[in-house]
């Protein structure tokens, strides 16, 4: 008797606008587990020419992978790849986009979106972020028609999406994603602050330097008043150079920190600050949440979905706001005080391959709405 073979779904992945340290991470989760899917096979995979990801190795030999070249800025290059090139994207195979606009193509397209500054009301915290961003959402909605299902990381995002296109009502879907991979191989867990000979919080905030991040935030402390905060330690992943206030000595930039060392800071770290004005690839609150840490985070929509009453908030546009949420956090800690995120964490996918497979079915016809 000859087996049934089920006949595997074939997508194209286009990633070619991947380059934020947070993207190339959850792509560099996401593609192996795309890979080892046994009823779907990647056709093809769009590459940028720059970064880690241009490298990437294919497992399978079937992959056709497709670097795209830029010989133009950046900018221009994106803007003309999504609307008079497009059609370099036709094709009769299912295209999931992983970099928020959609390509002005004729096939099944699907949009991974993760930032919320397309949306209506969002803020980069620079007139010169607000320029580029009307350019996106006016490119976004140009080429909404194009794309038959959208895919987003929170209710909170799904919410504004909807808000500033109703026209894609009913074709946003989310899929939420667990930590890296690399952190959830790790087994790290915390359950308690370290016991230290020094009094002061240590905090780490790991992101890079873009607006929305919001570093900027940290140079209204004085410092003549930097030792009422109780806080020994400050981490930050940017460089020296850009040190926000280097007046306040408690105040460390180590630049971008490998895997590894990011392993060490979470061990070391009393909380996880997080000034970011928006969510985005590579949640650090996501991280947080698995790893057992507080968080101490803006009072903003997208903060609370996922963290609830267990992180502590403070007013992103107030300074004392963040220096009560500081002193709220060491004498909660000092009583004995450790968060419980497990009714948090069963949102979140328990593994990579999850997200995978409903992101590809979703891209294929197979998934559901959320």
């Amino acid at each position: 008797m000859t087996e049934h073979v089920r006949e595997r779904k074939a997508v194209r992945l286009h990633l070619t606008n991947i380059a934020g340290l947070g993207a190339v991470q959850l792509i560099q989760s996401l593609l192996p587990n795309f890979e080892r899917l046994l009823d779907y096979k990647l056709e093809a995979v769009y590459l940028p020419s720059r970064g880690e990801l241009s490298n990437y190795e294919t497992a399978c030999h079937e992959t056709k992978l497709i670097c795209y070249k830029r010989y133009l800025p950046n900018s221009i290059s994106r803007l003309l790849e999504c609307t008079l090139f497009g059609s370099k994207f036709d094709g009769t195979t299912p295209l999931l986009v992983l970099g928020d606009i959609p390509v002005r193509s004729k096939t099944k397209q699907t949009v991974f979106v993760q930032t919320p500054l397309l949306a209506q009301g969002a803020s980069t915290g620079r007139q010169l972020g607000a320029i580029k961003y009307w350019i996106a959402r006016w490119l976004f909605k140009l080429n909404i028609g194009y794309v038959s299902t959208f895919i987003v990381q929170t209710e909170a995002m799904k919410a504004a999406l909807i808000d500033t296109y109703p026209e894609i009502i009913g074709r946003v879907h989310v899929i939420a994603q667990p930590a890296p991979l690399w952190l959830l191989e790790s087994q790290l867990k915390r359950t308690q602050r370290n016991i230290r000979t020094d009094s002061g919080l240590r905090l780490f905030y790991p992101a890079a330097v873009y607006p929305h991040k919001n570093h900027r935030f940290l140079r209204a402390i004085q410092a003549d008043r930097a030792n009422v905060w109780p806080v020994s330690e400050l981490l930050l992943t940017i460089p020296e150079n850009l040190n926000p206030n280097p007046a306040i000595a408690w105040i460390h930039c180590v630049d971008r920190l490998a895997p590894d060392k990011v392993i060490k800071a979470y061990e070391n770290a009393d909380a996880l600050l997080f000034l970011s004005l928006s969510e985005s690839f590579g949640f650090p609150l996501v991280e947080a949440m698995w790893i057992g840490l507080p968080i101490i985070c803006p009072d903003l929509p997208y903060a609370r979905t996922l963290c609830g009453n267990q992180a502590i908030y403070f007013n992103p546009e107030d300074l004392n706001s963040l220096y009560v949420a500081v002193v709220n956090l060491s004498e909660r800690l000092d009583s004995g005080w450790w968060p419980e995120w497990s009714e948090n964490l069963k949102v979140i996918p328990r593994n990579w391959e999850e997200v995978a497979a409903a992101m590809l079915g979703l891209a294929t016809d197979e998934g559901e709405a959320a």
